[in-house]
This record gives C-alpha cells, sequence and structure tokens, in this order.
C-alpha cells in the first residue's frame, strides 16, 4: 500500500508537467535499457537526471549512468517548484490514489510495454527529455513545443482558478477554452477575489461580477463615472479594497471614487507592498492613500512594471528597460536591433534562468540584459496584460489566441537578433574573414601543439589506437601525480586542447567522461593502498584521494567492478 501511495504520488506532480503534450507530435528517438528496476526518475534545476533504483541512486547523462549514493533512502525523486525533492520532504496534501492514472497520458508515447510499472520523466541538458517505466528508458522529442489556444481570438487577461483556466478577449470571457457570459465583449481585466468566492471581469465600461458558488452574474455600468474613452484595464485587490485602472486614473471600487484622474493606466503590479501604476505618463506608485511619480524609473508611456530578483523591469512602448535595484543603473535592453523602439507587453523567467519577453511584433527569449536574443512568431502582436506561469507553463496571449508552453522543452539560444538580413555582400565579406581568422588560429595551435610534444599530450585525429593508448597512460600519470587536488580543468589545460575539443575527444575515443577517468583511478589507488597497507586508515586514503570519508566508504563498499574496455589502460598505471 506504501509503493502505491508514494508512485501515485510521483504521478500527480508529473501530471501538470506532462498535461500539455497532448496532441503534440512526440515521438520516441532512443531507448536505453537500465539494469535494474526504476523506482522514480526526475531532473534538478540544472538538468542533470537523477534514477532512483532498488540498489541505489544513480546519475544519467542521456547517454551513461553512474551508481552515486548505494545508500541513498529519502524516498522517490520528484521535480518540482523549480528544484529536485524527496518523496519524504513533500508535505502537500494530494488526493493520490485519484490522480494516480494520469500517468496514462503517456503511454502513447512510448512503445508497447507489459510493465505495470508508472512512468516517469526528466528533462535534462539542452533540452532533451525522458520517460522511463520498468528498466526502460526513453528519449523523446517534441516537435511541436508551442499549443495555442483560444486561436482567432484576441486574448487579454488569464487566470486559473481552481484549476479552471478563465480567459478574457474582446470576444468575451472564456472558461477552460467555452465562452461564458455571452453577450459581453471588449473585456479587458479580470481578479478572483477569495474572501467572497467570485470572479471580477472588467469590460470597456461595465464591471461584472461572478459568484462561483451560484452562478449568479451581477454586471455594473461605469460610463457616466469613467466618461470616453471607456476603458477599464485592470482590477486589482489591495489591502482589503479592489482598484480600478481605468482610461481615466485609478479609482477605488465600491464605492466608486478616483484617487487620480491625470493619466491612462495600462497595467497595475504589487511590488514590495506597494501598487506601481503602469500609465501612458510614466510609472505612479500607490501606498493605499496618496499617488506619487516614481523617481527612479524611465518616464515613458510604459505597459508594465515587474520585479524579478534584483532588477525592475519596465516594458513601454518604446522597448524594454532593467534598473538593478543593488547598484541603481537603469539600462535598455535592445530585443531586436532593427526594431529598437520595440513594444513590450510582459516578461517572465524561466527555471533555467532565460527570460522571455511578449512584443507587438513577436515572443522573445535572452539570457541576460547583454546576451543576443531570440524571436519566436515575428509575424504575431501579442497583448498587453496577458500572461500567465503555472506548473512551469508559460502562457502568452495575443491577438491570435494563447500561446502555452514548456520553456524547459528548448534547448540553449540558438537564434541572434534581427529577422532578416538584407546585404548579401556584407555577409560574404564577414565570411571570408572569419575564414580567414580560422586558418590563422588553426596554424597558431598546431605551433603551439609541436611546443608541448615533450609532454605527449598534443592530440592528432589521425592518430593510431596505441598512440590514444599512450595518450590517456600519461593523463593518468598526472592524474596520480595530482591526485588529491586534480581538476577537469586542469586536465584540459595539460593536454593543450580546448575545452569542447578535448570533451570531444574523451567521449569518442574512450566512451567515458574526464570525471569518470579520474574517479577510477582514485578508486584503483585507495584499493591498492588498502592492498599494500592493511592497518591504513580512512584518514590516510582521504588525503591520498581528495574524497571525503563518507564518500569513500560507501565506495569502496561497493563491488570492485571492472573498467570498460576503452579505458582499461589505467589498470596499468603505478598505483
Amino acid at each position: 500500500m506504501k509503493l502505491v501511495f508514494l508512485k501515485c504520488f510521483i504521478t500527480v506532480c508529473l501530471f501538470f508537467s506532462i498535461s500539455k503534450l497532448t496532441g503534440q507530435d512526440t515521438v520516441v528517438i532512443k531507448t536505453l535499457t537500465f539494469p535494474h528496476n526504476i523506482r522514480s526518475m526526475a531532473n534538478d534545476q540544472n538538468g542533470d537526471i537523477f534514477i532512483e533504483s532498488s540498489v541505489g541512486l544513480y546519475q544519467f547523462d542521456g547517454e551513461k549512468y553512474w551508481l552515486i549514493d548505494p545508500n541513498y533512502d529519502k524516498g522517490a525523486l520528484i521535480y518540482a517548484n523549480g528544484k529536485l525533492s524527496y518523496f519524504k520532504s513533500i508535505k502537500d496534501n494530494v488526493d493520490f490514489i485519484n490522480e494516480g492514472n494520469k500517468s496514462l497520458l503517456w503511454l502513447p508515447f512510448i512503445p508497447e510495454s507489459s510493465s505495470r510499472n508508472f512512468i516517469y520523466h526528466a528533462k535534462g541538458r539542452n533540452g532533451r527529455q525522458f520517460i522511463a517505466r520498468g528498466n526502460q528508458i526513453y528519449e523523446i522529442t517534441i516537435k511541436n513545443k508551442f499549443k495555442i489556444e483560444l486561436k482567432g481570438q484576441s486574448t487579454r487577461a488569464i487566470m486559473l482558478v481552481e484549476k479552471d483556466l478563465y480567459v478574457v478577449s474582446y470576444s468575451g470571457i472564456f472558461k477552460n477554452g467555452v465562452r461564458i457570459l455571452p453577450n459581453i465583449y471588449n473585456a479587458e481585466g479580470m481578479l478572483h477575489d477569495i474572501s467572497n468566492h467570485s470572479m471580477y471581469f472588467s469590460s470597456d465600461k461595465n464591471i461584472i461580477n461572478l459568484n462561483l458558488d451560484n452562478n449568479k452574474v451581477v454586471i455594473e455600468n461605469y460610463f457616466n463615472e469613467i466618461g470616453e474613452p471607456n476603458y477599464i484595464s485592470k482590477l486589482i485587490k489591495y489591502k482589503n479594497k479592489i482598484y480600478l485602472g481605468t482610461s481615466k486614473g485609478i479609482a477605488q471600487l465600491n464605492p466608486f471614487s478616483f484617487l487620480s484622474k491625470e493619466f491612462l493606466v495600462h497595467d497595475i503590479s504589487f511590488i514590495d507592498g506597494l501598487l506601481y501604476l503602469s500609465t501612458d505618463d510614466g510609472i505612479y506608485i500607490f501606498d493605499g492613500k496618496k499617488v506619487w511619480k516614481c523617481n527612479f524609473l524611465p518616464d515613458l508611456n510604459t505597459n508594465l512594471v515587474t520585479k524579478i530578483g534584483v532588477n525592475f523591469w519596465v516594458l513601454t512602448k518604446t522597448g524594454l528597460w532593467v534598473y538593478n535595484t543593488e547598484n541603481k543603473k537603469l539600462e535598455e535592453k535592445i530585443l531586436n536591433k532593427e526594431i529598437k523602439s520595440l513594444e513590450c507587453y510582459a516578461i517572465q523567467k524561466d527555471n533555467n534562468g532565460y527570460y522571455w519577453v511578449s512584443t507587438a511584433a513577436g515572443l522573445y527569449r535572452f539570457g541576460n540584459t547583454f546576451e543576443k536574443t531570440e524571436v519566436f512568431f515575428p509575424e504575431i502582436e501579442f497583448n498587453k496584460r496577458s500572461i500567465l506561469s503555472h506548473n512551469g507553463i508559460f502562457y502568452f496571449g495575443s491577438v491570435n489566441g494563447i500561446f502555452s508552453f514548456d520553456p524547459l522543452d528548448f534547448p540553449d539560444l540558438v537564434i541572434s537578433n534581427g529577422f532578416i538580413v538584407d546585404n548579401l555582400y556584407i555577409i560574404g565579406f564577414a565570411l571570408f574573414v572569419i575564414i580567414g581568422v580560422l586558418i590563422y588560429l588553426l596554424i597558431k595551435r598546431k605551433q603551439n601543439f609541436g611546443v608541448r610534444e615533450e609532454s605527449n599530450v598534443s592530440i592528432d585525429k589521425k592518430l593510431n589506437y596505441r598512440d590514444k593508448d599512450k595518450f590517456l597512460f600519461d593523463l593518468g600519470t598526472f592524474v596520480l601525480t595530482n591526485l588529491s587536488t586534480i581538476t577537469v580543468d586542469e586536465l584540459i589545460e595539460y593536454s593543450g586542447m580546448s575545452k569542447k575539443a578535448f570533451y570531444k575527444y574523451i567521449d569518442e575515443n574512450y566512451k567515458a567522461l574526464p570525471s569518470f577517468i579520474i574517479n577510477s583511478i582514485k578508486i584503483l589507488k585507495a584499493r591498492s593502498l588498502m592492498k599494500e597497507n592493511p592497518g591504513i586508515t580512512m584518514e590516510s586514503l582521504t588525503k591520498f584521494t581528495g574524497y571525503s570519508a563518507s564518500h569513500l566508504y560507501s565506495i569502496l563498499k561497493q563491488e570492485d567492478e571492472k573498467l570498460p574496455k576503452e579505458i582499461s589502460i589505467l589498470y596499468n598505471l603505478k598505483y
């Protein structure tokens, strides 16, 4: 019963991350057989994948796996709230039995199997995704990473309330994709009032109140109060009062009264205990009593102000700005050099550290304020106040529906600034210069290798097997000489190769990671010392290997596994 309880819990946590895959083009591209039954599998925020099995905790890099903790006892692995968690640390009250069967959503994506085990999911580095069942691991790829909902509808506010997705649009108000409250058009804002279990919606001049208990609807018209133009953009509850952003300023609801009539309010954000008003006349701050102009953010026609970490992000009609609260520095982030005054609407940061920005011409992503950007759907105009993040899924509203996706499905940045480069002559000249530089660097590198020939570490892909064998032997000797402090970076420096070339050469010729080679030598050295010195203490062993006593003890308890044949030459080192 306990095992069923545990597995059902894993399934609950996975459901929210996999339900959006339904209907997408998902295919298995590789299958790997694991030597033990997989009890759970999950990734951490860095994209490292871990597998819980009957013989301990393994790490998996998409190609190989290795045991890292034979005494693991923290329970099933779970990726939740942007980090790796464990069953014994989760305290959420979830209906496990009712949610358990939702793992069946994975069944269409894997080959038929007689295994009745639950299905687990993990996302590795560079967007690689894996699902596991029994002792099989399948690498899958999702060709259609975006899902479009309410296609053709110009959407505004998006909100999830008790598992129901509410969307306001210029065509009305939708609940789970179905239009509700007919004859309501030009909807702009939305508020879930938890205190009376109701929803408030705003249109051009109306406030609609929907009681979620009895579905009773009350519509109040505020044309006389607001006048022309009619615009109720935002609803927000602050200090137990409901406030409205309108075309004539910020107002209080119940009873209706204006607090300021100096500007058109595009959006209102709650930041550090205050309300920040994004208006056509810059940014204002409201503390519940008075309104004043913000003096540290740009004085521009602003669509949204939000704070992520230590940074204020200001999305304006003419671009994107960031203000660092630590160094008090204000900078402009150019998303597209060809459209420097690109109107920006909303911003969200994902668990990989990337920022996503919706604009008047596409959805942009960048890593930090100095990196280039990539753009998706440059032909689509996105909307103000139209963003939602829930259980890792991002929703951005546009004039053509809601684009939802999991940002972890995307690899590293691959697209640079701009849409089209028209001047082919400049491209040709740039390529000519680049090729010339590469030839120069290649010649320079060959010269550098010649200088290091005495160390026997310069590498050429034309070397025969014996040369590769000697290279590994020399590399291993270097590891032994610096065993307690050796790092992979030191190996790379010793080899005279670039980091990328070094990893590629090691992988192609020895089918192992550099860290695996180092750890193998450390273990062989420790076993050799124990054999030659039966009375040696664990403390002495740690000085030789650099491992902690507990880590070394757990490793030495395991059976002495044979090294893979590609690196078996390491047995010949002088331990």
